[in-house]
């Protein structure tokens, strides 16, 4: 792999007689460009690239190369520390490279880690001869911070990613590597930088060893000869010595100034030449740390979805859902579209393109309101095997055998186990043949071997289903702004009181659910009922149904001044129950949550004979989530099950427009972690 350098070689001229001067300061006729040459600069790139038919080839150069660029760079942070420690002076972009080492060391981690051999063996790579083998991506890389000093800003990589792909588009895949090819480019240039520090670090302490030499052969009336090969460092710091020492040094500032101008320059020349490197090299190494610093920090999921092609053309959905998906439901289906299409540009451009059209055709013929109007119906849903004959799409052999194992689901698993067990059994019955039963033995080892064959059986079909079968996130809407008026959503904890220190306690929880969970459209509620008894009410009972409503009372006061609709109590009365003989809240927790559903819809004929709360917010709650009364709702779950289920009910042939619907189409109870998908 060429690995561009962002500061070029150096060049000097040479000294008659064969002997070579050391290569004398930057180049200081670099080109740094202005965004709009820059943009020409990457239409130019895409239009000159040309890349390999077979990128999975050849030798992982990159990876190997930042291997290499940990190494030095961490033995030359290694030295210059050990300057500092001495006191020794040092060059002012050392300073740069010591205080943010540790922002490097991170770097390299956060590479290795977001770029793995696979994923870079899948991005493509260029053809050409001088770069043969570099993925495409990094090329890009280097060419941008050769043209701008490594000095990066957003606007900078927007506007120079966009130019490119106006010429030749990106897949998904590279532009997710940008970030990383760009810190992998930074790092490169720090190297380079760190090397020419160590260089004139190395000319330096020549200087102070050859004057040392200087210093000791002045009593025998011989003075050393120059070295052949010295860096303008070693002149910088051995002309400082010279004034140091006086008179006594001018035949050897007569040697060097001889040496100098056989090579075509003077003194002046040599030291002015290593400030500008000196100067140059600070700017240069201050633009390498600051724009990894910013690489760092940078929203790069908000960068990508703003360059990509096809975040662009997804967000053409007919109905407009796409765009007001979350993230991680919008990155499934351009993965949908990674998976469909050919490892270029160009081709996941078209896939894109069909799929949108898919959509379009199904809103012109069926109405907005239509599934199939939405272009994840065609990515990820139902339409997505038409979609893979418009596109002509093969899938591979792995895929087609997972596809067969699902469509005769229940015949694998269940016939896999009864397979399993059968040849344990066998396997038992033949080592007891072997070794002497009679046959009903035989008989009864085999039945009895049936109980842990096919143990062992369902143990081994539950791990390579979930090794086949891995869990999807389910699409859900960005609801970070706040849950939709379409959306409120109820939180019920059915519950049994039966103290007054239980009915606070209770009260407290709510509290602490609503605390993680604060949006104005989402509510809680309790549920409660008395415990079962032998009588319809019992001595104490009032007191705990006040402490149970003064509590929500409080807690409206507190977080709904005036509005009381953020906190509910619906408290029903005990029912005779002929089969079990006692007095009891209607089907317990089952019955709590029917005849609250059926509350929200209306219904006046249910057992809640205490309700507190603004009851005008009941006929506008579209969801609920119920808890056990000893389970904890995480932090803003409400709000992300609330975006869940609006995608569910995009469409009406999803969920009726009144009706309410528990999550996960029942009821869920969340447990004490995150609910996933």
């Amino acid at each position: 792999m060429s690995v561009a350098r962002v500061t070029p070689p150096h060049t000097g001229p040479a000294v008659s007689g064969g002997q070579d001067l050391w290569p004398i300061g930057l180049d200081t006729g670099q080109v740094h460009l202005g965004v709009e040459r820059l943009e020409e600069r990457a239409r130019a790139l895409a239009a000159g690239f040309t890349l390999s038919r077979q990128p999975r080839r050849g030798p992982n150069l990159l990876l190997r190369r930042l291997a290499e660029n940990a190494r030095v760079l961490r033995h030359a942070y290694s030295t210059l520390a050990g300057d500092v420690r001495r006191g020794e002076a040092i060059e002012p972009a050392t300073e740069w490279l010591l205080d943010n080492f540790h922002l490097v060391e991170g770097e390299f981690r956060e590479i290795r880690h977001n770029l793995p051999k696979r994923y870079y063996l899948e991005l493509p790579k260029l053809a050409t001869r001088d770069r043969a083998g570099t993925a495409r991506v990094y090329a890009m890389a280097v060419e941008l911070l050769r043209y701008s000093d490594a000095r990066l800003d957003p606007q900078r990589l927007v506007r120079f990613m966009s130019a490119y792909q106006s010429v030749s588009p990106l897949t998904i895949g590279e532009i997710w590597a940008w970030p990383s090819m760009l810190k992998a480019a930074l790092i490169e240039h720090l190297r380079r930088l760190s090397e020419d520090l160590l260089e004139s670090r190395a000319g330096r302490l020549e200087a102070d060893r050859f004057f040392g030499s200087f210093e000791s052969a002045r009593t025998s009336g011989r003075s050393p000869m120059l070295p052949r090969i010295f860096h303008v460092a070693f002149v910088d710091e051995l002309l400082q010595r010279m004034r140091e020492y006086g008179a006594g040094a001018a035949e050897l500032r007569k040697q060097l100034e001889e040496r100098l101008s056989a090579a075509g320059t003077t003194v002046e020349d040599a030291v002015r030449a290593q400030h500008q490197r000196q100067a140059m090299g600070h700017v240069s190494m201050g633009n390498t740390i600051t724009s990894l610093r910013l690489c760092a920090t940078l929203d790069w999921n908000g960068y990508v979805e703003g360059v990509s092609l096809i975040e662009q053309i997804l967000r053409r959905d007919p109905p407009g859902i796409y765009g007001r998906m979350d993230f991680t439901s919008r990155d499934r289906y351009r993965h949908a579209i990674e998976e469909l299409a050919e490892r270029t540009g160009e081709a996941q451009v078209r896939v894109a393109l069909r799929a949108i059209e898919s959509a379009r055709q199904a809103a012109e013929q069926q109405g907005l309101e239509s599934i199939a109007a939405h272009v994840g119906h065609h990515l990820i849903a139902r339409g997505r095997r038409e979609l893979e004959i418009d596109v002509a799409y093969y899938p591979v052999f792995k895929q087609r055998v997972r596809r067969a194992l699902f469509a005769r689901a229940t015949l694998f698993y269940l016939g896999s186990i009864a397979l399993l067990t059968a040849l344990g059994a066998m396997l038992a019955a033949t080592v007891a043949r072997a070794a002497g039963a009679r046959e009903w033995e035989l008989f009864w080892v085999t039945i009895i071997m049936l109980i842990p064959a096919s143990e062992f059986a369902v143990a081994l079909m539950h791990r390579v289903v979930h090794r086949i079968s891995k869990p999807r996130l389910l699409p859900r809407l960005d609801l970070r702004g706040g849950v939709p008026e379409a959306a409120r959503t109820m939180v019920i904890v059915p519950t049994l009181i039966s103290s007054v220190e239980g009915a606070t306690a209770m009260v407290e929880r709510l509290e602490v659910h609503a605390l993680g969970n604060m949006d104005p459209r989402i509510h809680f509620a309790m549920l409660t009922d008395f415990p079962d008894a032998g009588a319809e009410r019992l001595p104490g009972e009032e007191e705990v149904l006040d402490a149970a409503v003064a509590g929500i009372k409080a807690l409206n006061a507190r977080y709904a001044p005036g509005a009381e609709d953020r906190f509910y109590l619906f408290h029903r009365a005990r029912r005779w129950n002929g089969s079990e003989g006692v007095w009891m809240g209607w089907e317990r927790k089952r019955g709590k949550i029917e005849e609250f559903n059926r509350l929200l819809r209306g219904a006046t004929d249910t057992s809640f004979v205490e309700q507190i709360g603004d009851p005008e917010i009941l006929a506008r709650i579209r969801y609920c989530i119920t808890l056990d009364s000893d389970t904890h709702l995480p932090r803003d779950l409400g709000r992300n099950d609330a975006s869940l289920e609006q995608v569910r009910s995009a469409h009406p042939p999803l969920l009726h427009r009144r009706q309410v619907a528990s999550l996960a189409h029942a009821r869920r109870h969340v447990a004490a972690t995150p609910i996933s998908g």
